[in-house]
């Protein structure tokens, strides 16, 4: 809802913009007037707004009220400046008797101004303690405080921690004890109306689960919001707490997610992207074969054995970015700064050109677009005696680009791999087409400022 509302924002001030960018250039607005612009800037402020979304200015849980976001803000202004200008000179210009250059300058700074003030707005709204869905959290646990920390660190998220409900008497660490703590459930539906409750997070503990029960079922009428602890924590982080998993979630959230319908648009779109953008790369390849071998001995296509779909293996194909004998030592980690990597090397690394054999391993079918990245053999041995249910990101075809990629950073450990599992189940749960193209917006995204992790 606080998307569409942020979404519905930005149009509404953007043709808010336009109008009185109109009066204040001509003076008036009439109906002629307001036509002649309307359609063209229409299109604009289209792109604009899908550059909005794949810089992540939609998405709630990365939203920070400091200088970095507005940093990011004004690179889109400049971005889309520059799309605005692009449009009107090179497109528009051919069909259109109109010479909105001036106009979209002035438009440019009215929405600037308007937009930051919107923006700035629009957090305090949602940060603000009075607009806040009040929560309880029955239970101690590792994962409730993790999940308690989320809330208190994060108010734009929405949510302000009122009280604990600690039935088994679990120590709870110093910092959480700012947070008033309740131990008799007896006390759950009147505390629930003195703070004015919206929203409880209950443990899954099986320990007390019945004594919960029984006392939520008499707080029934008071309207409030039921969540567990894992669906809650999925709900606002955009992963899964696999700590917090056992078997049966499998069962109930991803025995369905491979039906047929959505395998065979899937599988239509691997082969329509990776067949346009291989020919496209096809152009560039005399280039960097030659800036490649000219560098560094070696073959020009470097061969990895990775693990994929149910667990079979099959060779991704990489430009080679190491020098020839970077493992003569045997299998390690790939590193964000990696003296392994050859100059060429760091440049097609962070570019992601490296990746672009890989589309022959899309049109084979032993890869997709989107999905969890896949690991080598010898890493997943070890990830798999480490990390609980590390085999299961095996349901699904491994991905070029996935949800991990787009919302964590560089990997190159096991904490680090447990971390982007939690990011992989959440995609292997909840995978549609509507979050593949979102992945592949954001993963352009990405490339140009970040580079993908691995």
């Amino acid at each position: 809802m606080k998307k569409i509302i942020l979404l519905l924002g930005d149009i509404a001030l953007l043709f808010g913009s336009l109008a009185l960018t109109l009066r204040l250039r001509f003076g008036y607005i009439n109906q002629e007037l307001w036509q002649s612009h309307f359609w063209p800037f229409a299109v604009i402020f289209i792109l604009w707004l899908i550059i909005f979304f794949i810089n992540g200015l939609y998405e709630i849980r990365k939203v920070r009220n400091d200088y970095k976001f507005y940093g990011q803000l004004i690179n889109n202004l400049l971005v889309n400046a520059l799309i605005g200008f692009s449009f009107f000179y090179f497109i528009l210009d051919r069909f259109s008797n109109i010479k909105p250059q001036t106009v979209l300058i002035i438009l440019i700074i009215i929405f600037a101004i308007l937009w930051t003030i919107w923006r700035k707005i629009f957090f305090s709204l949602i940060s603000s303690a009075k607009l806040s869905n009040n929560l309880v959290i029955i239970g101690i646990s590792t994962e409730s405080l993790l999940l308690a920390e989320e809330i208190i660190t994060k108010k734009h998220l929405g949510y302000s921690l009122k009280l604990f409900f600690n039935p088994d008497f679990s120590a709870i660490p110093e910092k959480f004890q700012i947070i008033p703590v309740k131990k008799d459930l007896i006390d759950l539906k009147n505390e629930l109306v003195k703070n004015k409750i919206d929203t409880i997070v209950l443990v899954n503990n099986p320990k007390y689960s019945p004594e919960v029960a029984k006392h939520l079922f008499e707080s029934i009428d008071l309207n409030v919001s039921y969540f567990n602890l894992t669906d809650f924590y999925e709900k606002i982080t955009g992963k899964i707490l696999i700590s917090s998993l056992e078997r049966n979630w499998f069962f109930e959230n991803l025995s369905q997610k491979n039906n047929r319908l959505f395998l065979l648009i899937k599988r239509f779109y691997d082969l329509l992207f990776a067949s346009f953008f291989g020919l496209i790369a096809l152009i560039f390849l005399p280039i960097l074969s030659l800036a490649i071998k000219l560098e560094s001995k070696g073959p020009l296509i470097y061969k990895q054995k990775r693990i994929g779909l149910n667990g079979k293996e099959f060779y991704a194909l990489k430009f080679r970015s190491m020098k020839q004998d970077a493992e003569k030592d045997g299998a390690q980690w790939a590193k964000e700064k990696d003296d392994r990597v050859t100059k060429i090397g760091k440049f097609i690394r962070k570019s992601r050109i490296d990746e672009i054999p890989q589309f022959w391993n899309i049109l084979k079918g032993e890869m997709s677009f989107v999905g969890p990245r896949p690991e080598r053999p010898e890493f997943v041995e070890t990830l798999k005696k480490e990390i609980p249910f590390f085999n299961e990101r095996h349901l699904v075809k491994p991905g070029l680009t996935g949800w991990a990629q787009i919302n964590f950073h560089y990997g190159a450990s096991v904490e680090d791999a447990k971390e982007k599992l939690q990011y992989d189940l959440f995609y292997i749960k909840n995978q549609s087409i509507a979050l593949d193209i979102s992945i592949i917006l954001k993963t352009i995204n990405t490339v140009f400022n970040h580079g993908l992790g691995r």
